[in-house]
């Protein structure tokens, strides 16, 4: 009978278990240090944020460990209700922000929920898309080269990541890329793969220009972004030059936590612009840490993609560990004045609970895929084994036949020796 250690205790990749909760301490720390302007902007407490930050990871832990605990197969059973859902969810969000309800940013990507506050319908969707597009990968590798089978994965696709354009551009676009990147490692067809990128480029060329000449979506916000972020002048403040300064001040060893300085200024310090924080407190040694622990969750997923015992687990696992690496990179090189600004989340470290609490339910998937990958591989393990065992004690057996058959050969060999001597004796006499 299993012992409670034994029945509650965390399974799957050890490696990946210990990035994300060296990930979730980083962000425990980081934003309880940059909350600063936040807190004063909407007259709060920094008790009360950090408490609420903390309950939210708590919350995306246990969603973690709950869904590690679920055979991630029963997904592909409903993948495509929970695409119907997560259009159904990003249609409402539109209706919701056109319509005049919320203020503000909830008027935009969320939507304002009694009891639970503001949720973003779009980062559900990202993750239930990806797994929609692993199992048509999966269901369909005989007829992965042709049009049908490209059709039931491209129309998805550009449904949704035009619901999530129309409000939210970066996501869209690094949405697409995703599921780009596993149609591509699934082999579709080139020639339909390579039109289809050229059709998309167009349309979101034609979308923007529209979006922001009449002022449709956020068009107009986005054009702005990449306006300023190409004729920035370094004496103005704002965010991007405030987060300039923190990194620059930061150094290679940083102002050791809770020192921060830039954060009473940057108004997404807790948030989009973490990165900068991290680099001004911890330097250039924390910023390699954390760089660091993301290469290696990237490294671990991919290896459960290589030993999962099914396609549907490996172009989830694929997925899943592409979207939290671009997420990263690109919040990452906004913070360093890479690329405008976009409003990437730093994945498992950037304050926010929609975010933080869907990446934490699709990293227990990844980590219920290693879990079934280890039980097979101690099951093969076992089988070798066995089978080692069973060839040591044939040979054993072999060997103690041959020992037999030898003895008794000598033996033979010594009586007639024997029989001989006593015929020559009597032949003698």
């Amino acid at each position: 009978m299993k012992t409670l250690n034994e029945k509650y205790r965390l399974k799957g990749d050890k490696s990946i278990w210990i990035a994300y909760i060296l990930l979730l301490v980083v962000s425990l720390l980081s934003v309880f240090t940059s909350v600063g302007k936040s807190v004063n902007d909407n007259d709060g407490s920094i008790v009360r944020m950090f408490f609420k930050h903390f309950m939210i990871l708590l919350i995306g832990f246990s969603a973690c460990y709950v869904t590690h605990r679920i055979n991630y197969v029963i997904y592909s059973r409903f993948s495509k209700i929970l695409l119907g859902i997560a259009t159904a969810l990003l249609l409402i969000v539109l209706i919701y922000g056109y319509i005049g309800y919320g203020e503000g940013k909830a008027a935009s990507r969320w939507i304002v929920l009694p009891f639970i506050g503001q949720f973003q319908p779009s980062e559900i969707a990202k993750y239930i898309l990806i797994l929609y597009t692993a199992n048509t990968l999966a269901l369909y590798r005989e007829e992965i080269k042709t049009w049908q089978t490209f059709k039931r994965l491209v129309f998805p696709i550009a449904i949704l990541c035009f619901l999530i354009f129309i409000e939210n551009f970066s996501t869209a676009i690094i949405l697409f890329a995703v599921c780009f990147a596993l149609l591509f490692v699934g082999r579709v067809n080139l020639k339909y793969f390579f039109i289809s990128i050229l059709v998309v480029f167009l349309a979101v060329a034609l979308l923007t220009y529209i979006s922001s000449k009449f002022g449709v979506g956020r068009g107009s916000t986005s054009q702005n972004r990449i306006e300023q972020y190409f004729h920035n002048d370094p004496m103005e403040i704002n965010q991007t030059n405030i987060a300039q300064m923190a990194i620059a001040t930061g150094g290679l060893s940083g102002k050791f936590i809770g020192r921060t300085e830039e954060a009473r200024f940057l108004s997404e310090s807790h948030n989009d612009f973490i990165f900068a924080i991290i680099l001004e407190e911890g330097g250039i040694v924390m910023c390699i840490f954390i760089i660091a622990l993301y290469i290696w969750l990237l490294y671990r997923i991919l290896l459960v993609a290589r030993y999962a015992k099914g396609y549907y687990g490996k172009f989830t696992a694929i997925g899943i560990a592409v979207m939290f690496i671009m997420q990263a990179v690109v919040n990452m090189m906004v913070a360093t004045n890479l690329l405008p600004v976009t409003g990437q989340t730093l994945p498992f470290i950037s304050y926010g609970g929609t975010s933080l609490l869907f990446a934490s339910i699709a990293l227990g998937i990844v980590l219920n895929i290693s879990k079934e990958e280890n039980q097979q591989t101690r099951k093969q393990k076992l089988i070798t084994s066995v089978d080692a065992e069973m060839e040591i004690e044939q040979d054993t057996v072999e060997e103690t036949q041959e020992n037999t058959s030898t003895e008794k050969s000598s033996i033979r060999q010594k009586l007639e020796e024997r029989i001989k001597e006593v015929n020559e004796d009597e032949s003698n006499n």
